[in-house]
Parts: C-alpha cells; sequence; structure tokens
C-alpha cells in the first residue's frame, strides 16, 4: 500500500492517515507511522546507487517483453548516464496519427538529480495532450539535444513535420542540424512576453501600440505581404525604426509569425509552447522533485495511465451520447457520426456560422471551378472570402486556409456546400485525425512479473491483451442490456473462484525480494550505469525561482528607492554612507591615540556609534558594524 500510494505521489505519513480512515483506527492499521518511515527509508537505501542502473535495466525489460517498444540510453566513459529516450507501442501509434505538430520543451526538479524531463506532446483527436515519448536529459546543451532527436527518429522512422519549442538556442541548433526537413516553430508567446521589457512600459501602457502590433502578430488571415506593410507603419508610426530587438525578431518572421505558416499543413494547431507547459503541470502533480529514477519511472507510468484513462473516457462519451442537432442542415447530421464529440461541437459552431452569418454576394465561372464570394457579417473587413468549387468531385478552397492549418472546413465552405445542395460529406476532407477512429482503444501494459515460464512471456502477453479486448468489447455491446450485462457479470465472478483455487501459495518471500518485486527490477552486485552529480541547468545556482526581465522592470518601478538620511542621495543607506565611513575612522584614531586599549579590529569595524552622540567613554556601550551589516535600515540600525 505504501508503494502503491507513493505512484501518486502520496509520502509514508499521509500514507499511514489514509489507511488509518481506511480501516478505521490507527490500531487497526497493523504498523506505526515509524514503521512506515522506515519503510520508505530501507526502500531507498536499497536503491541507492544502483538508481540509475535499476532505471535503465526496468526500462530494456520492457524493450525485451513489450511489443514494439523503443528505447536508447547513453553513458559518459566514466559510466555516469548522460541521457535516455523511451516510447511504447501506444506512444508510437499516437505519434503516427497526432505527430503531425509537436511540441516538446525540458521540465525541472522531477529527480533528485536534476535531470531534465522532456515530454513530447501532441494533440489527440479530442483536442487533448497526448504524450508521444519522452526522455530524460543529464545537460541541455545541442550535443545532447541532437543525440534525442536522432534517438526519435530512428524509433519512429521520420521526424514531425513542424516542431514548436521556446527560443533555445541548443534546441534550435539540434533542430537545424538534425531534423532539416521539419518547420521550427518559435513560441509566439515567449516572444510577445518580452515586448513590454524591450519597448518600454510607457510605450505599451499609454499608446495604442501593443494593440496595433496585436492585431497583426495573431491574426492567420494576413498574407505575408500584408504583415510586412502593416509591421513597417507601426514601426514607423512609433518611430521605432531603428529598435534593436523589434529588428531581430522581425527577421525570425518565419520563425514564429502566422502569416508565414499558411500553407503548412496543420500548423495552426500550435502556436506557443502552452501544450508543454500544460503537460509539465500535469507530470508536475504526480512527481516531485525528491524522487530518485526508479521512483519517477512509476510516477510516470501512473500519469500516462490517467491520460490514456482520459482518453477512453473521451472515446465512451462520443460514442454513447447524441449530441444535440441545431439544424436540419443535413451535413450536420452527417459530421456527428464522422467527429469526435469535442470537435463536432467546433464543427457545428462553424455550420451555424455559415447559416446565419455567411451570404454569398455574387459568383464568377473560372474554368471548371466556381468562385463563390463569400461576405461574413462577423469579420470587420470589407472584403470578401473567395471560396472557389468543382462540383463534379466536390473539390473545394478558401483564401482563409483553414483546413490547411486546422484539418476541418470553414464556414465559408459550409455557406457554398449549403448553397450548391451537398447531400453528402466530402470524404476528401475528412481527416482521420479528428475522427472517432482514429486510434483503437490503448491496450493494458504486459504483465511482467517473475511468476511463470520467461520463455512463453510473448504468448501470456498476446492471450492478456485479447481477454482485455474481448472484455472491452462485450461490456460495450451489452452495456443497453442489463440482463445479459449481468450475466456476464455472474460468469467472471464464478471463474474469479476458480483462479482462487489454481493460486498456489508459496513460501513468504524476503525483504530484499518484495522490495524487487515492487520496484519490478533488482539490483547487481555493482553498478556499471551510475547517477550523474551535481547536473546544471538554466537557471541553476539560486533556491529562488528564476524572475524574468519583464518581472524586475515592473517589481522596481513599483519600489521606493533607498535614500540615505545623512547626505539625502539614493542608493545606499547611512550605515553604508561614506561620511559615515570617515567618521568612524576618525573617531577610531582619536581613540587609539588617547591611550586606550579598546581598539576596532582593522577591516572589520565600519564606524562606532554611541547612544547620545558624544564623545565615547570606556563604559559607553559600543556597537560594532562590518561590511555585513550594509542592508540594514535605521530602525535595525536602533
Amino acid at each position: 500500500m505504501i508503494n502503491k500510494m507513493s505512484h501518486l505521489n502520496i509520502g509514508p505519513v499521509r500514507a499511514f492517515n489514509i489507511m488509518k480512515e481506511v480501516y478505521g483506527g490507527f490500531d487497526k492499521v497493523g504498523a506505526t507511522k515509524v514503521d512506515f518511515k522506515n519503510f520508505k527509508k530501507e526502500l531507498n537505501l536499497f536503491i541507492g546507487e544502483f538508481d540509475a542502473e535499476m532505471f535503465v535495466k526496468r526500462l530494456m525489460r520492457k524493450k525485451e517483453f513489450l511489443p514494439n517498444f523503443s528505447c536508447e540510453y547513453e553513458t559518459t566513459d566514466e559510466g555516469v548516464l548522460k541521457c535516455i529516450f523511451w516510447a511504447d507501442e501506444d506512444m508510437k501509434r499516437n505519434y503516427y496519427m497526432f505527430g503531425d505538430v509537436i511540441s516538446f520543451d525540458a521540465t525541472y526538479k522531477r529527480n533528485k538529480y536534476n535531470m531534465m524531463f522532456v515530454p513530447f506532446t501532441g494533440i489527440d483527436n479530442h483536442n487533448r495532450n497526448v504524450t508521444l515519448g519522452a526522455a530524460i536529459l543529464g545537460s541541455e546543451t545541442a550535443e545532447t539535444y541532437s543525440w534525442l532527436l536522432r534517438a526519435i527518429k530512428n524509433a519512429y522512422g521520420y521526424a514531425p513535420p513542424v516542431i514548436v519549442t521556446d527560443q533555445d538556442p541548443a534546441m534550435k541548433r539540434a533542430i537545424a542540424d538534425v531534423w532539416p526537413e521539419s518547420r521550427h516553430r518559435l513560441c509566439m508567446w515567449h516572444i510577445m512576453d518580452k515586448l513590454t521589457t524591450k519597448v518600454g512600459a510607457a510605450l505599451c501602457s499609454n499608446t495604442d501600440f501593443r494593440k496595433r502590433l496585436s492585431a497583426v502578430v495573431w491574426t492567420d488571415s494576413l498574407l505575408p505581404e500584408a504583415f510586412e506593410a502593416e509591421w513597417a507603419a507601426i514601426i514607423h508610426d512609433f518611430g521605432l525604426t531603428d529598435h534593436e530587438w523589434l529588428t531581430y525578431i522581425y527577421g525570425l518572421r518565419e520563425s514564429w509569425i502566422p502569416a508565414y505558416y499558411r500553407e503548412e499543413e496543420m500548423s495552426g494547431l500550435m502556436r506557443t509552447s502552452s501544450r508543454s507547459e500544460s503537460e509539465n503541470h500535469f507530470f508536475g502533480k504526480i512527481s516531485n522533485p525528491k524522487c530518485t529514477l526508479v521512483e519517477f519511472l512509476s510516477h510516470f507510468d501512473t500519469t500516462i495511465e490517467a491520460q490514456r484513462h482520459e482518453h477512453r473516457k473521451n472515446d465512451h462519451d462520443t460514442r454513447y451520447t447524441n449530441p444535440g442537432e441545431w439544424s436540419d442542415f443535413v451535413l450536420e447530421k452527417q459530421a456527428a457520426q464522422i467527429y469526435t464529440r469535442t470537435l463536432f461541437l467546433d464543427v457545428q459552431l462553424e455550420i451555424q456560422h455559415a447559416i446565419h452569418r455567411c451570404t454569398s454576394v455574387r459568383l464568377d465561372h473560372v474554368g471548371d471551378f466556381i468562385k463563390f464570394f463569400i461576405k461574413d457579417l462577423d469579420q470587420p473587413c470589407s472584403s470578401f472570402f473567395e471560396v472557389m468549387i468543382r462540383e463534379e468531385d466536390v473539390t473545394v478552397k478558401c483564401i482563409c486556409n483553414r483546413f490547411e492549418q486546422f484539418g476541418l472546413l470553414c464556414s465559408h465552405i459550409f455557406c457554398v456546400l449549403r448553397i450548391l445542395d451537398i447531400r453528402e460529406f466530402p470524404k476528401q476532407y475528412i481527416l482521420r485525425r479528428w475522427t472517432r477512429e482514429a486510434v483503437p482503444n490503448s491496450s493494458p501494459g504486459s504483465i511482467l512479473t517473475d511468476g511463470g515460464d520467461p520463455d512463453r512471456s510473448d504468448e501470456v502477453n498476446r492471450c492478456v491483451r485479447e481477454i482485455s479486448h474481448a472484455t472491452e468489447y462485450v461490456v460495450n455491446k451489452l452495456i443497453s442490456n442489463f440482463d445479459k450485462l449481468s450475466d456476464f457479470r455472474d460468469h467472471i465472478k464464478q471463474f474469479m473462484s476458480v483462479a482462487d483455487e489454481a493460486q498456489i501459495n508459496a513460501p513468504p518471500k524476503t525483504r530484499r525480494n518484495r522490495f524487487a518485486e515492487l520496484l519490478g527490477v533488482a539490483p547487481e552486485s555493482t553498478a556499471t550505469i551510475r547517477v550523474p552529480v551535481g547536473t546544471r541547468f538554466k537557471g541553476c545556482g539560486s533556491h529562488k525561482r528564476l524572475k524574468s526581465q519583464k518581472e524586475r522592470a515592473i517589481s522596481q518601478s513599483g519600489s521606493k528607492r533607498r535614500q540615505c538620511s545623512l547626505c539625502k542621495k539614493y542608493g545606499h543607506n547611512r550605515v553604508t554612507c561614506w561620511k559615515y565611513t570617515v567618521a568612524g575612522a576618525e573617531a577610531g584614531s582619536s581613540r587609539n591615540a588617547g591611550g586606550n586599549e579598546d581598539t576596532i579590529p582593522e577591516g572589520d569595524a565600519a564606524m562606532v556609534v554611541q547612544g547620545d552622540g558624544t564623545g565615547l567613554n570606556d563604559d559607553d556601550d559600543v556597537f560594532y558594524t562590518s561590511g555585513n551589516d550594509a542592508d540594514m535600515d535605521d530602525e535595525e540600525m536602533a
């Protein structure tokens, strides 16, 4: 119980309190709180220096027994673990379906060695985060990232078309070297968040500069030529032609401005790395910065199981709930049977927008195509959206490029389909990644116990997956027939007694064997893979959170500057004022000249203070201050 609760980031003391509530009292638990803490301590001692060794062995054991499991790692010449990457069968299947645009970012404080945890995040057919792979890195150099990207390419066979990261120069160089065929996109939020710091708070707060710039940066309706013209007009109007930072980010415009991604398939799915931030928060809830690598792997498996359970729940809601219809448009009814519930709501909004807010003002014939000029009443612009359609095979394209960027038809196209009375949803515009059956339900993990015949492990795992699939199939079919479902339940419960009779009572296991069974792997006599020591990462060296330039500027602008009460200047107080330093030195010289043996150590005393401010006598209280007290204010000095 202690070990299982630790998978949910519940410590031994909280586990003891939970078991007290479950069993009805402290005396019913069967152990004391100290016993719980000692068990956890002994488990960590059992892991000890074999942490990295056991972590790698457990993943390699999965690679041996689980089908299509990938794992690669690298160590230094001294045997220290540098980096490791792993992905199971479900991650690969999700990558092949949802890996058109991925985001990855390094997270910190997920283990006691400060090694970076790097999850690769995509978007599934329910528009939710899905983990496509994971890695642990010992450094953030371009060399390490290059190794990781090569490991991903070896595992999946190809690089993703679009990848979104922050402005980490090491990531940028590694992607350019290893994935030259991928389009590297920078996080827009991280760039725009620096705007106030770089150009000044006065310009952003007192003018419409930020509003005008955001209007041309975040929109995806502008063409590159129009964006460049609008940008130049804004820079000229506010006199920022020679601004160094604005010139720099404008030079990177093809890496972060949506206008330059209009023709990139599915590029509209991610503009920022917020998916990675959400994924980091998700994993952070079930991990802690003091866990070992073996514990982290258990936490990771628990988190992935929770994520996949949520995916199965969304599949169930899509399969067994019927969303309400808002119109009698035949394509709306078909879309409800094609897309998942979450995506259908988006499509339904586009259809409603097409019916109530879009209208055709005229049409022209261009060869085999018909060009419709659609007026969108929700758009402030006076121009029209041009939709080209060929009726023979329902080939259609809109200049808003929503299908190219998101894989979903826009309201302008739905308006044209309704005008032409198209009765069947165009199959060529149904992307499988958004459909109900994009990927099959995740299969449960294989049984990796030490019991049974190890030579038949593949057959056992295959049998387990077939049983799980058959059980889920029967339950889904009988969900609406309670009598049949009850008969199936009774049949399963009857067979449980047969399984209990077949259970062999083995002799009690030793404590070492129990630890090895809980962890899934036992340590060798000597560790061949050692854990890193003194891992450094961005922002390390301080126990406080690393503040951005924007936060520092805001805090400094709102804080009152320190003023010296003696010389009335800013930047110091009377303790560190040079006048007091000189006065203290003169007072010490005169005192020593008088023959007093009480001297102030050289280099330590900064001044001598007497309560009444007059000359010093032997009976007066003397207070010495050094340079370490420079930050004390007047009240502290008093």
